[in-house]
Parts: structure tokens; sequence; C-alpha cells
């Protein structure tokens, strides 16, 4: 273990009652329940004859990481500490750190209503795991850049993906109908569009930004916004800011802003132990 105060047993005992929270073991595979008992901790299930173990088929064991490790790469997550600041406190690499907390951006993500969309092909994410296990960093998608809508409901907000839209879509509401649009980095942010505060998306060297307007300010300038103004500022930590993994991080800051003041650990850790989808479309 790194530099954290979590002990193995403890930290194990931990994932195991949000794994098993009645303590009964079932197959992952065909959920027959009360498999038997093999040595070093496998388990074999008398239906199917899987052998598995207790965290077999979970987020948590798309990682090298033990459970006091998770743990406390999980408790660094929760106070928003930077990935290098999070491998430190879990006494991990940063390249280890970087693919767990992939890991429980991906689990995060899972457990929302929208999960089916977003881990689909227009997003790219498709493509970061199957088959319960998690890909080699594949390249970045050569197709259209996805668009998203940011909506707000009194203190919370809602990022959703927008299929029928695309950024010639964008650029052509921007060009023909003066829609605003600022840009920061890779990211091209739009003012009030229908029924959403703003459109937002992720370009690269691909995107035309030539093809803006010059002569306007940033979209919101008069109105505000207070999800992107605690996003933007969040978003500039994030290294390698990349088509497929924006919408992790807008997820991932939509979650932190409508619960914003809660302890997130629970959350992050009941994620992680939950099963993984064996194909994103599932």
């Amino acid at each position: 273990m790194g530099e954290g105060t979590t002990t193995e047993a403890r930290a194990r005992e931990a994932l195991l009652r949000r794994c098993w929270p009645d303590g009964t073991r079932a197959c992952p595979r065909c959920c027959a329940a009360s498999p038997y008992a093999l040595a070093e901790g496998r388990l074999r299930c008398g239906a199917c004859r899987y052998t598995f173990h207790d965290f077999t088929g979970r987020w948590l064991n798309l990682s090298g990481l033990s459970p006091a490790q998770w743990l406390d790469l999980a408790q660094a997550f929760a106070l928003e500490a930077s990935t290098r600041e999070a491998a430190h406190a879990a006494g991990i690499s940063y390249n280890t750190a970087f693919k767990a907390l992939t890991v429980l951006r991906l689990a995060l993500l899972a457990q929302g209503a929208d999960a089916r969309q977003l881990l689909g092909p227009q997003t790219g994410l498709d493509t970061m795991f199957t088959g319960g296990k998690l890909c080699p960093a594949p390249a970045e998608p050569t197709g259209n850049f996805p668009v998203y809508g940011i909506l707000s409901q009194g203190r919370r907000v809602f990022v959703d993906l927008v299929p029928e839209l695309t950024v010639e879509s964008v650029l052509h509401f921007n060009h023909n109908f003066h829609l605003r649009v600022a840009r920061l980095g890779n990211i091209l942010l739009t003012d009030r569009y229908k029924t959403y505060d703003a459109l937002v998306l992720c370009g690269d060297e691909r995107l035309p930004y030539h093809y803006l307007l010059r002569h306007q300010g940033h979209p919101f300038a008069e109105t505000g916004c207070p999800f992107w103004i605690y996003a933007s500022q969040r978003l500039r930590q994030f290294k390698g800011l990349s088509t497929r993994r924006f919408p992790m991080y807008l997820k991932e800051l939509e979650l932190r802003y409508n619960r914003r003041g809660e302890d997130l650990l629970p959350l992050f850790l009941d994620a992680l132990c939950a099963q993984v989808p064996t194909s994103p479309a599932d």
C-alpha cells in the first residue's frame, strides 16, 4: 500500500459489502446463488461451472489496484485531487492512476439514465471497453464531433448528447444565424439554443475554427451560466482533453455540480462495485 491510511483487510471488507450487500455470493455469468469455494479465494458456480472471484466482472477489477489503493484513490478523487495527487495518495504511478480514474469515470457514467446513449458509437466511448475489459487506448475517432446540450433546472444541471446536431450545424447557426460561439482551447461553447442553456463540443485540429465569426463576445457575458463557470475552471486541469474523453469529464462535472456539498466517496465506491456491462450498449 502507498501513503494512504486504509488497511488492506478493512478496504477489502468495505468493497465486499458493496459488491454483496446481503452477504450472498452469486455467479456473475448465470446469476446462480451460493457458489462453492476453491483455493486462493476463487469461487466456482455449481450451475454453469464458471470460476470467478469476489470482484470478477466489476469495474474495480479493470485495474490492477488493490482494495486499499482503490479506496485511497477514490477518496482523493472525491476531494477533487489531480491525477498526480491521487497517484501519490494511493502510492501508485501516474499512468496507473490515470487508467484507474478512467475506469472510475466510466463506472460513474455507466450508472446514469443516459448511459446506453453515451456509451454508444456516437461518442466513441464504445471502443474503450468490450467484453467486460478495458481496451488499449484507441486512435481518436475520425468521424463527427458529438454535440452536447447543457440544461439547467433550478439548482440542478443536465448534460445531454444531442444526436441530431453536428459540428457543421453549430458552425452553420453561427455563420448564418449569428448564434454566438466562444472557443476555449479545443472546446466550442454556444449561447442559448432552444431549451438548452448552451451547446458544447470538443474538437481538434480537424475542426475549422477559422469559420467562426470573429466579432462575438463570450456567449455568457450577459446572462451567465453557473454550471459552465463551475465546469470551465475544472476542465482546465485536464491534460490532453480529447473528443472521446470529453463526455466522461462533462458527466463527472454534472454529478459533482448536482451533488456539491455532499460526500461523494460512497457514490464512487458503489459505481466501482457495479457490474461492467458485457458490451457498452447493455
